[in-house]
């Protein structure tokens, strides 16, 4: 198999096919790496790219993209990131973030927490000389859309650390034991490169394994993954972020240093980060901020910020000063996903309790004031009496 697969690279040279050479070479390095022999592959593909590999020396990551949340596999710098050996997908891709904690606004407890996990990594020599450990391990919990990947883009760039941001449609594989393998292929491949390695959707790979819903391949994962964390060199500090905390398993917990649970911003974060988007995307308008972090108490931080973009957008597109009319207009297009009228009413009456007037509600929606109030009167009276 070996002979005929170099017969097929020799084959492409000579034609001058790059195309089919490139096929050949990663054909090569994919029979390489299901025979479990990850550094050769690595060599191979590296090789290709005319990126010496060397244990000896670490990898330059001055050449990485930016802005943060620009991905660049390994490939692109020292070496090549291992793949899952059926799909060929690349294990994690290299980030290199330039998102910055002034970027991240938390509440104060929580970036307490925060600021003292930064702080024993950059006196983790002080701690080193008491037979201290610094916390390398952290475990971001909170609903969709709170910052959890930004806290941990910014954790790596403050660090000064790359990022693995570990990629599940290539870890997690359908066949028999495969993940698991493709687990340790993910720790083992850091060397001693200080590296932050990212695992999102952690709930994915980490449930529970007492639930009964749940193959016994899962439940083998679960238990490399715990291993794989056990023997976790110091060079890794490991971020797993999920959705899902009530989902994983009990051991898991154990194995990180600290917690950190991620909200909704509260009025006064809400405050700091309408005021800061505003003035980012410096527009031209008569917005009550107050008023805007008041109505927006239920959003994420992430709909919070599309919410502002597009505000912004209107300005930009229209050239006219934006004002609170059009900002609930926008935010009624949110609350109803710019449904063709569905559910454009009872968003309405829920911004009416808030304090917004039928006037304001009525020109947002194009429905005549006299109608919209009507239609709200009934909706709230259908639903006291389902409610009486």
């Amino acid at each position: 198999m070996k002979a005929e697969l170099i017969a097929n690279i020799i084959s492409a040279h000579c034609m001058g096919d790059e195309l089919k050479f490139k096929a050949a070479v990663d054909e090569l390095a994919a029979d390489e790496d299901k025979k479990g022999n990850v550094r050769v592959s690595s060599l191979i593909l590296a090789a290709y790219k005319a990126t010496p590999v060397s244990s000896s020396r670490k990898p330059d990551y001055s050449s990485l993209q930016e802005p943060g949340f620009t991905t660049q596999s390994v490939a692109a710098d020292a070496s090549y990131a291992p793949r899952d050996k059926d799909s060929h997908l690349e294990l994690y891709d290299l980030i290199k973030p330039n998102i910055s904690l002034d970027d991240v606004i938390l509440p104060e407890k929580q970036k307490e927490l925060l600021l003292q996990v930064l702080k024993e990594q950059k006196e983790n020599t002080k701690l080193a000389a008491h037979n201290l450990p610094a916390a390398n391990r952290l475990l971001l919990c909170g609903p969709p859309g709170c910052g959890k990947t930004m806290t941990a883009h910014a954790i790596a760039h403050e660090l000064g650390l790359p990022m693995a941001y570990v990629r599940l449609d290539g870890l997690v594989s359908s066949y028999l034991g495969q993940t698991s393998v493709n687990l340790r292929k993910v720790f083992s491949s850091m060397g001693n490169t200080p590296v932050v390695l990212f695992l999102d959707e952690f709930d994915a790979i980490a449930k529970k394994r007492d639930d009964g819903n749940e193959l016994g391949e899962l439940k083998r994962v679960v238990t490399a993954l715990l291993q794989n964390f056990d023997n976790m060199p110091e060079n890794i500090f490991l971020i797993a972020a999920t959705n899902h905390e009530h989902l994983l398993d009990p051991a898991i917990w154990r194995r990180f240093n600290y917690v950190i649970n991620l909200g909704y911003p509260d009025d006064q974060q809400r405050t700091a980060l309408i005021q800061k988007w505003l003035d980012e995307y410096n527009i031209e308008h008569k917005l009550d901020i107050t008023k805007m972090s008041a109505l927006t108490a239920d959003r994420s931080t992430a709909q919070l910020k599309e919410l502002i973009i597009t505000t912004a957008k209107r300005y930009i597109t229209s050239g006219k000063t934006v004002t609170m009319d059009d900002f609930i207009e926008l935010f009624i297009q949110q609350l109803t996903n710019n449904a063709n009228g569905t559910g454009v009413v009872e968003a309405a009456a829920e911004l009416k309790k808030k304090g917004v007037s039928i006037r304001s509600l009525a020109k947002a929606v194009g429905m005549p004031h006299n109608t919209l109030s009507y239609r709200i009167n009934k909706l709230t009276k259908e639903e006291g009496s389902v409610n009486g």
